[in-house]
């Protein structure tokens, strides 16, 4: 089952070059928080997480093919 998380802001740097896009490829259902966990992004860097231009919470299920858009906290001032 693959899903694809976009990030923005803070959580950039998380991702390879930067892109801010990268398919998860996973072996059973798993919660946001448990994917969070995998790709090794701390859930609390996490303000919104939207889906299919829903917000949902942490304990979402996302569905094969579905796009998951986290955002960070603004930063700055």
């Amino acid at each position: 089952m693959q899903i694809t998380i976009r990030v923005t802001g803070l959580l950039t740097e998380y991702f390879p070059a930067g892109k801010g896009i990268l398919p998860v490829e996973l072996s059973q259902p798993a919660t946001i928080q448990e994917i969070l966990e995998q790709i090794k992004v701390n859930p609390e860097l996490v303000m919104t997480v939207v889906v299919n231009g829903q917000r949902r919470e942490l304990s979402y299920i996302p569905q094969e093919g579905e796009e998951v858009v986290l955002i960070s906290p603004l930063a700055g001032g």
